[in-house]
């Protein structure tokens, strides 16, 4: 079997399990030509008290194009760090889920070894995941690529005042703690906890969802991921926070912020045996009822 280039992701704060952490470098290291995040690296080999035969990377400039896949050893959190060297390099990802929820570590720890199997034997497919590209609407500058979601918020009591146009038509303006835009792949985050709907990973939508309105008519709307997208935000207190995925930027107010789909997407990797219902009823209880 020809040895894959594979990268490996992970948080220098640590995955507590070290038996099944123990497992995926084993693996890789017999299986692949295996290239580790530096700080990840540290973190493992101080950990288990060893060298770690493997190339290293610090930046999306290190990998260059030759890996053949990327594995995010965590949670969702450090999947969402670890898919911004897999949307650069155009490389598939796959989530090995450390952490709690995981509706993007698709993989359970404890299912490592028969989805590595499955990942090196090439038994899976490639889902292009749908982003969110935000831009400055003062100057037109590219901000950033969000996989789950754009959300403006407030940073202090107050409640903020978000005005949206939809295609230069005015949606409404919302007095809230906040807005979210979301993606498909988004809906399962923060716009699930704020009301929004699940939506499936291939629907070709987006979704906007206001975070606690002080009006009670307000509800989450979905429209074509084709739509352009204005943003202005009014903070009584001059300042608000912009998050795009897990990055969080300070914005003044009067801030204008467009968001529309992004030319690029994420490779996400598809294991034969998942299924995106079968993740609703793993994660979320989806469809427990006594009568059932």
């Amino acid at each position: 079997m020809k040895l894959l280039k594979t990268g490996l992701y992970g948080r220098p704060s640590g995955v507590d399990d070290t038996g099944k952490l123990a497992t995926l470098i084993k693996i890789l290291q017999e299986k692949a030509v295996l290239y580790v995040y530096e700080p990840f690296l540290v973190y493992l080999q101080e950990k288990f008290g060893t060298l770690i035969e493997c190339e290293r990377f610090t930046s999306t400039k290190d990998i260059g194009d030759g890996l053949a896949c990327l594995l995010s050893a965590g949670g969702d959190g450090t999947f969402l760090e670890a898919s911004q060297f897999s949307i650069e390099h155009d490389i598939p990802i796959l989530g090995i889920n450390f952490g709690r929820l995981g509706f993007l570590a698709q993989v359970p720890a404890n299912e490592i070894e028969p989805a590595l199997d499955d990942l090196f034997e090439h038994n899976y497919t490639v889902e292009k995941r749908s982003l969110i590209s935000v831009y400055s609407g003062d100057n037109g500058d590219f901000i950033a690529n969000a996989l789950n979601e754009v959300a403006v918020q407030r940073n202090n009591p107050t409640m903020i005042k978000t005005t949206v146009t939809v295609n230069d038509e005015l949606l409404s303006s919302y007095w809230s703690d906040g807005l979210l835009i979301s993606t498909p792949t988004g809906s399962t985050a923060y716009s699930l906890s704020a009301g929004g709907p699940i939506m499936l990973p291939d629907t070709h939508n987006f979704i906007i969802t206001p975070i606690a309105p002080h009006n009670l008519n307000i509800r989450p709307i979905v429209i074509s991921d084709t739509s352009k997208i204005l943003v202005k935000v009014i903070s009584r207190k001059g300042n608000a926070v912009l998050c795009i995925d897990n990055r969080m930027y300070e914005i003044p107010s009067g801030t204008k912020i467009e968001v529309k789909k992004s030319q690029s997407v994420l490779n996400f990797i598809k294991l034969k045996n998942y299924n995106f219902f079968k993740t609703l009823h793993t994660k979320l209880n989806w469809g427990i009822d006594m009568r059932n």
